[in-house]
């Protein structure tokens, strides 16, 4: 049995449920659940998602901590614990730049980038306001900087595109001359 089969099964049990009746509120067919239960087949992550929060967990924790029973009791948290308990570290690395923690719903971004730890110590230098204000433009370079990209590269006519294109023109300029004759 896998870790996501066994936290599926105790889920599945802390709320109540048969294996039929989960399947109907997954929206699946019940013997795609069972063998998801079962180990015998990996769920989609659609599925994935709509488990952890039924069982009100991270997806992380969903998928590489074995859940008990007591865990479901106590939902995950959205911010640390005020408390200087130790908190176990279950998924993500340095190189990433993020960790998960037990017990906390989301990602927490971490660096050894020496460039990366000066911006954020300047930004927590600032003023309240100034922070909106950095933000804000942050995003708003983000954004354009992608946006203007495209706008900047213009796209590029084939050969023939060109020869068509200066066909039209000497067209329409050969329509405007008026007809001159000549007599001799």
């Amino acid at each position: 049995m896998t870790i996501l089969s066994n936290n599926l099964k105790v889920i599945r049990k802390n709320l109540n449920h048969t294996q039929t009746s989960l399947a109907k509120a997954l929206d699946i067919g019940f013997r795609s659940y069972v063998r998801y239960e079962a180990g015998e087949r990996d769920a989609p992550v659609s599925v994935i998602v709509k488990i952890a929060r039924l069982g009100n967990i991270s997806l992380d924790h969903l998928l590489t901590t074995k859940v008990l029973p007591e865990d479901l009791k106590i939902p995950d948290q959205k911010d640390f614990p005020t408390s200087n308990a130790p908190i176990e570290v279950i998924g993500g690395n340095f190189e990433e730049g993020r960790l998960m923690f037990k017990g906390i719903l989301k990602d927490n971004l971490v660096t050894t980038n020496k460039e990366e730890q000066e911006i954020i110590g300047f930004f927590r230098k600032m003023s309240l306001a100034n922070r909106k204000m950095f933000i804000l433009n942050a995003e708003w370079i983000l954004n354009n900087s992608r946006k203007s990209g495209h706008r900047n590269r213009e796209k590029k006519n084939s050969r023939k595109e060109e020869k068509d294109k200066t066909a039209d023109k000497l067209k329409n300029l050969a329509k405007s001359i008026k007809k001159i004759t000549v007599r001799g």
